[in-house]
């Protein structure tokens, strides 16, 4: 009897975790689908002049749907890194994190092609994050993207 409990509880919080993907993923599939937003974009000079400087830049862009946020796209770039975050709301809340690194440089100088290094995705419910997928490096695991998403927030509510 123990034993038929503890495969049931298994197979139900299981199932309730398949279906929080699933309708992750519709809302992002949504989101993406989705033309008509107001765009917002902060330029890197902003975040210079907040002192965040990096040698290659950085940008953050709103996607807005009648005055909400759905979607950011931050992307910073560090020597020979290009970090592209996705961050994707829904109801004020993140619901998924999407982060890629690319490598721009090489011993060479400046890729044509920046090369796709590592990709992970972040899946939250009801504001915790209760999902990672894909590789990324030690720096990334430690970051708070919901305490980024914040700040990148109010960065484009007080750009001009």
């Amino acid at each position: 009897m123990r034993n038929l409990f503890f495969f049931l509880s298994i197979l139900i919080c299981g199932s309730a975790y398949g279906q929080d993907v699933t309708a992750i993923r519709k809302t992002v599939e949504q989101i993406n689908k989705a033309s008509n937003y107001t765009l917002k974009t902060v330029p890197n000079e902003y975040f210079v002049e907040k002192g965040q400087v990096t040698d290659n830049g950085s940008g953050l862009k709103g996607f807005y749907d009648k005055g909400e946020l759905k979607k950011m796209e931050y992307s910073v770039s560090v020597s020979a890194w290009k970090y592209l975050t996705e961050y994707f709301f829904d109801r004020g809340l993140p619901v998924f994190v999407h982060l890629k690194k690319y490598r721009i440089l090489d011993g060479s100088g400046l890729l044509k092609q920046p090369v796709l290094v590592s990709e992970s995705r972040h899946y939250y419910v009801n504001g915790k994050l209760f999902k990672t997928t894909g590789t990324s490096g030690k720096e990334e695991k430690k970051k708070d993207y919901q305490k980024e998403a914040a700040e990148l927030k109010k960065d484009l509510e007080d750009y001009q």
